[in-house]
């Protein structure tokens, strides 16, 4: 195990009376859940191993029953804790396509070499993701299109952007 772990869900509450909980999954393939054996809960500095009983999907929730938690009320205190898995496990993914931690912290340059800021956060949209640029006196929403993004260079820790004219301005 590492000190290195990706977030895939939050449990939002119990399900049924067996000790199940609710999950939201926050990965683009909640269908991972299915690989899964143990997953890390987290919330705050606390941090516990459980390993899975069951996996089941209901509506857009994942459904997990862990061994050793067999009550509403011991389903309950997971509430508001992260599912996390171990670095070591995330899937790789097709190329040009990247794991949201990943790009958080990049430093985000216009084609033109000027500095804009540092990516805080990717916003999950229906259609086209947004970047979130924190700049030195305003943060920037840019779309994360294939016109727009001319470079990611995790390794770096960089992003070479060409905004649309106005873009900026917003």
């Amino acid at each position: 195990m590492s000190d290195n772990y990706l977030v895939i869900g939050i449990i939002t509450r119990f399900q049924g009376n067996k000790g199940e909980v609710r999950v939201k999954a926050t990965t683009d393939i909640p269908e991972r859940f299915f690989d899964l054996d143990t997953v890390y809960l987290k919330r705050g500095d606390e941090l516990k191993e459980l390993e899975i009983e069951y996996i089941r999907f209901h509506k857009q929730f994942v459904i997990i029953k862990f061994f050793d938690i067999n009550s509403i009320n011991e389903a309950e205190e997971l509430k508001n804790y992260q599912v996390l898995i171990d670095e070591s496990e995330k899937y790789l993914l097709p190329e040009d396509n990247f794991y949201v931690d990943d790009l958080i912290d990049c430093e985000v340059y216009l084609a033109s070499g000027s500095y804009l800021g540092k990516l805080i956060d990717v916003i999950d949209t229906s259609g086209t993701d947004i970047f979130l640029v924190k700049g030195k006196d305003k943060e920037y929403m840019l779309p994360a299109s294939r016109e727009m993004i001319l470079e990611i260079d995790l390794e770096n820790k960089k992003i070479i952007v060409d905004p649309i004219p106005g873009i900026l301005d917003l």
